[in-house]
């Protein structure tokens, strides 16, 4: 069913070429001017498919305005399948490549013309916009599990239990699509058979999937696949084992590097493009707090102004980047909770209290983070001085939890330094007591108890 690259007619095949090119320039609109002609004609070609639509993804990420095609579309009830799913193509997804209704309707096509591979995609366009939707999940690895791809059910449910560890459902799926990968590994049955050709490269594949692995063991596989990428270096499966090796060993540079070149080899893979935004993440906030230490640690440096400044600088680059990132996710699907959360945080973080304010206020009805959002609220309201507001927010969520968790603690201890701000003493010395009479060493707490004693 699958159309690949090298199965292209030539006339396809150059525009596929000048699409990848303007990819590589991040030249968005053009390359989605390219490409889109070609999945129109040839539909079975999947990798063009994905191409296009991260293209879109980021011509829509852009700053651009289009509408979310938050309706049905009427190409959907036409006879011909394949007619309908170009139709999409040209007129859903170009405005709103992460609309859910379409990518439902593209998903029941593909099952019609029994394309399981497109209808995976499909449902996976609609996680990369929903990246909390648990129900789709779910609706996703048994897609997987369906058309015999365990692996990939296995990541999906994995990523569940992340979400909501008490998903009994996702555990057991879990487990259920970790075991039936290893009867296709051992060659019972599936298409994986061929991919393991000895034991030996079994166990090599299978330690690579263990969690917990020294660090003997990590650089052991690393030497093995880096040894495998010098042979065949377009090889995708050698490069992303390598930039996994590479960020369990705390490598982050040389990690991202891999996965950058990954995502050229498979520029639409969702999951590895989500993986490798939050490895840089990290990374940058690594970059910060190594200069935060230098710069502490040295307040006599002949260039230590120098150094605060780019240390300013970097943040507020961060900060911009984080946000921008962040409102691209909230636009693509503004009824997420979790993502108004994201986005409020990163506004809080930039010193943005007025503009986190309404998207904490929203985050709150999820109540996954009702109690964290609640608590950066309450942050931001002493962050504007307004006190009287702080109050009300940390002693509402504190009320909500019965259990005295370090989250609880948190929570007493901002009420604490509200009511102090506030000159109600009573008021913070009574939230002080109930973190002392269940944890005496939290940050300050005990001295400040015993003092009021003295």
């Amino acid at each position: 069913m699958i159309v690949t690259e090298a199965q292209l007619d030539p006339k396809y095949l150059n525009l596929w070429k000048k699409g990848m090119l303007a990819i590589e320039q991040k030249n968005w609109e053009y390359a989605v001017s390219l490409i889109l002609p070609i999945v129109k004609e040839v539909p079975a070609f999947l990798d063009g498919r994905k191409v296009l639509r991260r293209a879109e993804g980021e011509v829509v990420g852009s700053g651009k305005k289009f509408s979310l095609g938050g309706g049905l579309f009427s190409g959907g009830s036409k006879k011909d399948p394949w007619e309908a799913i170009a139709d999409l193509e040209e007129k859903v997804f170009q405005k709103d490549p992460f609309s859910e209704s379409a990518n439902r309707q593209l998903y029941d096509l593909a099952i019609k013309v029994q394309f399981p591979d497109l209808a995976a995609f499909a449902l996976e366009t609609i996680r990369m916009g929903q990246p909390q939707n648990t129900k789709l999940m779910h609706q996703l690895a048994a897609h997987y599990m369906t058309y015999e791809q365990p692996e990939k059910a296995a990541e999906v449910y994995g990523a569940i239990v992340k979400i909501d560890p008490r998903d009994l459902t996702a555990i057991k799926g879990e487990k259920d699509a970790a075991a039936r990968s290893s009867i296709i590994r051992q060659g019972w049955g599936g298409d994986f058979k061929s991919a393991v050709k000895n034991s030996e490269e079994q166990n090599i594949l299978e330690l690579l999937a263990k969690k917990g692995k020294t660090k003997e063991q990590t650089e052991e596989l690393l030497g093995h696949f880096t040894a495998k990428y010098n042979e065949d270096q377009s090889n995708i499966n050698n490069v992303k084992a390598i930039a996994q090796l590479y960020e369990e060993l705390g490598d982050l540079n040389n990690a991202l590097s891999f996965y950058d070149y990954a995502l050229t080899l498979n520029a639409a893979d969702v999951s590895l493009q989500r993986h490798t935004e939050i490895l840089r993440d990290k990374q940058q906030e690594a970059y910060i707090a190594a200069m935060e230490a230098w710069i502490s640690a040295n307040p006599d440096a002949p260039d230590i102004e120098e150094q605060k400044q780019n240390l300013a600088a970097i943040r507020i680059q961060r900060a911009s980047s984080v946000i921008n990132e962040s409102k691209a996710r909230v636009d693509r699907n503004p009824t997420d909770k979790a993502l108004r959360f994201d986005l409020g945080q990163a506004y809080f973080n930039a010193t943005m209290y007025t503009e986190a304010i309404p998207e904490l206020q929203q985050a709150k009805g999820n109540p996954h983070i009702r109690i964290k959002a609640m608590l950066l609220l309450g942050r931001c309201f002493e962050r504007k001085n307004m006190n009287d507001l702080a109050r009300s927010s940390f002693a509402e969520a504190n009320r909500e939890l019965s259990i005295m968790d370090n989250t609880k603690k948190e929570l007493l201890y901002e009420l604490a330094m509200v009511c102090e701000k506030m000159g109600d003493k009573a008021g913070s010395l009574e939230a002080l007591k109930e973190i002392y009479n269940a944890d005496y060493g939290y940050r300050d707490v005990a001295k400040r108890v015993e003092a009021s004693y003295s």
